[in-house]
């Protein structure tokens, strides 16, 4: 019984905001909108009305798929490719992925040959830069469905796109939500979406009674009793989908549970059409018509194709002898649907309730046939993850275990280079449940149970489930046979960065037992490494002068064998130690390093992460902006991996904030820290997010993100100095708000510890917090002692940022002027400036300074309003309105000139404001300055805020008036 097509019911609130938003997008701004209800309840469907409306616009649609055990790898990417390439051709898209173009084969082997060093962990960033291209030159939608079936890779693609969407991208992301539980990956995604205000999201709920006789009577071109409808509005439930298969059999005994309603059509077919069904259900949410053909091949007229079941039964069941009539009645039945390379369920419920009909036998049997002709298939396409994950779960789900291992780690290893973790770690974790199920095991999978181990830790650590990944890392470890020193030694490498990872201290333990095994002479390459990870280690728990020792082994060693590799990481590391113990000649070691690097990536992103931060520490911003820029566009051009780029990146938006541009570092921080998995990473970037959005005046939010993530900060701070310094700092600072110095001065307590190795960029930073903490404590009549501090101090007078820091440390304790923090010249972050005004203007008040309290007050307010100090400018201005000093115009510093406001912008807002005037979007803007439609849009809203007008006519207005 062919199915009618109601007219959308019940979605017009949906419909209206989702054709808004691509009105919005075909005015060049972006959008993306996530779209959760259950099963049945019409996602699709409205998507489909939102499309077709969609003149003008360039539509790619990807569909995640499940195939029984978990995602199907890749599914949605591949239908995202294949637009992609349907809309200009596939020696353009290749072309436009430049150097990058070996990660598509991991998702579409015919359209760029597979190659050993394909990076497929850009797949996420390959795929957004061509959608952004694709955005250049038309509007394009780009629709995720069934984010519920997702893989790791596909989730990343959705977070990066929602989180760099270009002006002209409208990203629609689709889901189940009564599939996604509380531990469902996609759960947190969303969550983080949520929380950085990325997306828009509408939930659709089912129809009520009248919207369920709208759509019947839509569905039936007649009249419906009440009685009729009350028991189509019970049976249904209100789903629509379920409002469809039940309208055709009104008057007759219908079922009651809702999988009876969806075999209504399957039980009205012959007995050899639902056996066909049965067929193509077994296969997962569609099959290829080749794949099918060979499925139902007679195995008498194709010997050797079909397992054996041992029993004379036919591997398939009977689909009559003519199979396509017998395929033609179930399309017309709408059971089944055409696509264009195979057939498909007309809605995956469809599909789960037809394989739920299948016995127990028939089911096996089924899936070894699809096991042999999907192998066959291989021989006829390219090789692909998904085609060898599913070769894996049909022989594991037909019981047939010795070659259910065999593929599990085929499929695994493919994955794991193809960086489909989660897809990785399915497969490595299945083949080591069956290892011990099926004799000879080495044998048939290829390779021995310690070296799968291995491989399933790194898949682990790779999908972020790094305490899992350490715990097989030492199963693999205990395994290691005894004579293969070299082997274990590796091994014990992987188990010392996987630990880095989780957060555990056991690091340099697993390293000096590595050295052990290998000695000099025996394989110097792996030596070499292993002093590698010793220095950075020793660098990064703050040992400077271990690093320094271990990264001179280790360069020696690398020159012993000629790897510049090797040699390009050590002279970094042994550079940036130096740096951080005072030695300006680590510089120069630095620069070194980038030369011996020559083309390896592995020694160019020490350069362009290291080498950015070490000018971070000095203070020079235009120096770390300038390596770190030309790092990220190196990233793209190397194909390196996402935390690399991220770390890279991060540094640039620290030099932002130490130049002024808050807006800019807050964009950033805004769509790339939220979503990032607890790690190294998000440990780095949280911290500074949080600490800018306090200094901003997001105090509140600052609180509550150090609150979510203060365990995290502590784990990863017992490993690494320059997180403990920072984080202690940020967390002092925030005590200090909340009135709480004891606390704030037992955080910065530590830089006068015994132990403590003396690294002034770090230090510095926190003894001025400690000073302003004592000064609170003095205030309410605790008496602290300060000469440790001092003491730390003095030693930390070399550093070049000394003479800002030390300022503001005895002008902290009341022993020094505000000024003197205000106009020394030298390396410091921006604020302080503002911040010390601030506080002079505060001292100038108390001693009846009115005048020059209001004159540096004012100054105060100017200052921190252009680099978005919100903090600052809201205490400036509460002490300016509590002294009454804010009355006809007082507020305003008399440098600033009249009210145009135009003086308090940063260079960047005068650029936007340029191009304002000129009555460029902000999506436009955005495009012309090379920078998102967020920051777009943050600079804009800063650019009214400062100039006090309420539109883009007023401030275009302000800027062309002549000064």
């Amino acid at each position: 019984m062919p199915v009618p097509r109601a007219r959308l019911v019940g979605r017009a609130r949906e419909l209206g905001e989702l054709t808004a938003a691509l009105d919005d997008v075909r005015s060049g701004a972006n959008r993306t909108i996530v779209i959760a209800g259950e099963a049945g309840i019409g996602k699709t469907r409205l998507l489909d009305e939102l499309t077709s409306r969609a003149d003008g616009v360039t539509v790619v649609t990807g569909q995640c798929a499940d195939e029984g055990s978990g995602p199907l790898p890749y599914a949605a990417l591949a239908g995202l490719l294949h637009g992609i390439v349907r809309a200009v051709g596939p020696d353009t898209v290749v072309a436009a992925a430049g150097p990058a173009a070996g990660a598509l084969s991991a998702v579409a082997p015919q359209l760029v040959a597979p190659a050993s060093d394909a990076g497929a962990d850009r797949i996420p960033e390959v795929l957004t830069d061509l959608l952004t291209g694709l955005a250049a030159e038309r509007p394009v939608v780009v629709v995720m469905e069934d984010l519920h079936w997702s893989d790791d890779v596909t989730r990343a693609v959705a977070l990066r796109l929602a989180r760099t969407a270009p002006p002209g991208l409208f990203l629609l992301l689709a889901y189940r939500s009564d599939e996604v539980g509380r531990a469902h990956p996609l759960r947190t995604v969303m969550a983080e979406l949520d929380r950085a205000r990325l997306t828009t999201r509408l939930d659709l709920i089912r129809l009520g009674a009248a919207e369920v006789r709208e759509m019947a009577q839509d569905l039936l071109d007649a009249g419906l009793d009440s009685e009729s409808l009350a028991d189509l509005a019970d049976r249904s439930e209100g789903v629509p989908f379920y409002v469809e298969e039940l309208v055709g059999f009104l008057g007759t005994d219908l079922p009651d549970s809702l999988r009876d309603i969806l075999l209504l059509r399957y039980w009205n077919l012959s007995r050899e059409a639902q056996a066909l069904c049965r067929v193509v259900a077994a296969a997962g949410p569609r099959v290829w018509y080749d794949v099918l053909d060979d499925v139902l091949a007679d195995p008498s007229t194709s010997s050797g194709r079909r397992p054996s079941t041992g029993s004379g039964q036919r591997a398939v069941p009977n689909v009559g002898a003519e199979p396509e009539e017998t395929v033609r009645e179930a399309v017309e039945a709408q059971v089944l649907v055409v696509t264009d390379v195979g057939y498909a369920f007309r809605h995956a419920l469809v599909q789960e309730a037809v394989y739920a009909e299948l016995l127990p036998g028939e089911r096996r049997r089924l899936h070894a046939a699809y096991a042999q002709a999907l192998e066959q298939a291989l021989s006829r396409r390219a090789r692909s993850v998904a085609k060898l994950s599913r070769i894996a779960d049909h022989w594991w789900r037909a019981g047939i275990l010795d070659k259910a291992l065999a593929a599990a780690v085929v499929g695994h290893q493919a994955a794991a280079a193809g960086a489909a973790s989660s897809t990785a770690v399915t497969l490595g974790e299945r083949a080591l449940e069956l290892w011990e199920q099926v004799p000879d095991a080495e044998a048939v999978a290829g390779l021995p149970h310690h070296e799968l181990l291995r491989t399933v830790a790194e898949s682990l650590r790779g999908s972020t489930r790094t305490a899992r990944a350490l715990a097989v890392a030492h199963e693999a470890i205990a395994e290691w046979p005894d004579d293969d020193p070299t082997g274990l030694a590796g091994m014990l490498s992987d188990a010392a960065l996987i630990a880095g990872h989780a957060g555990s201290d056991e690091g340099p333990e697993l390293i000096e037992r590595a050295l052990a095994l290998v000695e000099p002479g025996r394989d110097d390459a792996v030596r070499g490494q292993l002093l590698i990870l010793q220095a950075r280690h020793a660098m990064l728990n703050g040992r400077p002068r271990e690093a320094i020792e271990a990264a001179t082994a280790a360069h020696d060693t690398g020159s012993a064998i000629g790897s510049g590799e090797i040699v390009s990481v050590a002279l970094n590391l042994r550079g940036v130690s130096r740096v951080q113990l005072g030695d300006t000649g680590g510089f120069a070691e630095i620069d070194a390093g980038r030369e011996a690097a020559g083309d390896t990536w592995q020694g160019l992103s020490r350069y362009y992460i290291n080498g950015s931060d070490v000018w971070l520490l000095v203070g020079d911003w235009a120096h770390a902006a300038e390596i770190a820029q030309e790092g990220v566009g190196a990233a793209r051009r190397y194909g390196s991996s996402e935390g690399s780029r991220i770390m890279i990146e991060g540094n640039l938006a620290e030099a932002w904030i130490g130049r002024g541009d808050w807006a800019e570092a807050a964009a950033w921080y805004e769509r790339t820290v939220p979503p990032i998995h607890d790690s190294v990473y998000s440990v780095y970037l949280s911290d500074r997010r949080a600490w800018l959005m306090m200094w901003q005046g997001q105090v509140e939010q600052a609180q509550a993100e150090a609150r979510r993530r203060a365990v995290s900060w502590e784990r990863f701070g017992r490993l690494e100095e320059q997180i403990r310094s920072r984080t202690s700092a940020t967390l002092a600072e925030l005590a200090l708000l909340r009135d709480e110095p004891a606390e704030a001065l037992e955080r910065m307590s530590v830089v006068v510890a015994p132990d403590h190795v003396r690294i002034p960029a770090y230090d510095l930073p926190q003894l001025a917090v400690a000073a302003l903490a004592i000064a609170r404590l003095r205030a309410a009549g605790r008496d602290v002692d300060e000469a440790p501090y001092r003491a730390a101090l003095a030693e930390c007078a070399h550093w070049p940022t000394f003479p800002r820091w030390s300022a503001l440390f005895e002008a902290e304790l009341g022993t020094g002027p505000w000024t003197t923090v205000a106009d020394l010249p030298g390396a410091g972050p921006v604020h302080l400036r503002p911040y010390a005004l601030y506080r002079e203007g505060a001292r100038l008040l108390n001693v009846g300074d009115r005048a020059g309290a209001r004159s540096t007050l004012g100054s105060a307010v100017a200052e921190a309003e252009k680099i978005g100090a919100g903090l600052i400018v809201q205490r400036a201005q509460r002490l300016l309105d509590r002294a009454g000093l804010t009355g006809q115009g007082e507020g305003r510093h008399p440098a600033e000139g009249p009210d145009s406001g135009l003086d308090t912008l940063t260079a960047r807002e005068q650029q936007v404001l340029a191009l304002v005037a000129e009555g460029l979007t902000n999506g436009q803007i955005a495009e012309r300055l090379f920078i998102s439609a967020k920051t777009s849009s943050v600079h804009v809203s800063a650019i009214l805020r400062k100039l006090g007008v309420a539109t883009r006519t007023e401030a275009a207005l302000r800027a062309r008036a002549p000064r």
